[in-house]
Formats: structure tokens, sequence, C-alpha cells
């Protein structure tokens, strides 16, 4: 199976959220010091007790999927602060 058409799908995507927070926040007077506050926000909220649906994973599961989530959380605020910047 080839996996580019969804890779872009996704890029596509990231791109398009980038820029609409981007935007948002500019246009509502986010400073880039805003945007790292949100960013730490959103990676506590991203580790709080996640809701479990069906048979729970183990512990060190939801551990691995919490850290790649914040570590995702951060890359797409990083470039939300890139985009930030490039807006005039």
């Amino acid at each position: 199976m080839d996996d580019q058409p969804l890779s872009v799908e996704l890029s596509k995507i990231n791109f398009l959220l980038e820029n609409l927070y981007a935007m948002t926040l500019k246009n509502h007077g986010a400073a880039l010091s805003d945007i790292d506050d949100l960013a730490d926000e959103m990676s506590r909220q991203a580790m709080l007790p996640p809701t479990i649906y069906g048979s729970a994973p183990a512990p060190t599961e939801i551990q691995a999927a919490q850290e790649m989530l914040a570590h995702r959380l951060a890359m797409f605020f990083a470039g939300v602060k890139d985009r930030h910047k490039q807006l005039p």
C-alpha cells in the first residue's frame, strides 16, 4: 500500500491548521509568548488521564502515547509560531 497520499493529506491538514491558528492568534493580538503559553496548556491537558472506551491499554502504552502526543503538539505549535512570525 502506498502511504504517500495519506502523508500528503495529513501534511495539508497540518498546514491548514497551523495557518488558521497563526492567523487567528495574530488577529486577536497574541504575542509569541502567548503561543508558548497555549502550547504549554494544551500539553498539560494532553497529559490528563484519558477517557478509555473498550478494554484499557497497559499504563506503559498510555504513557508512550501521551509522550508522543506531547511531542507532536510541541512540533505543531512550533509551526504555528513560525507561521505567526511570517504574517504581516
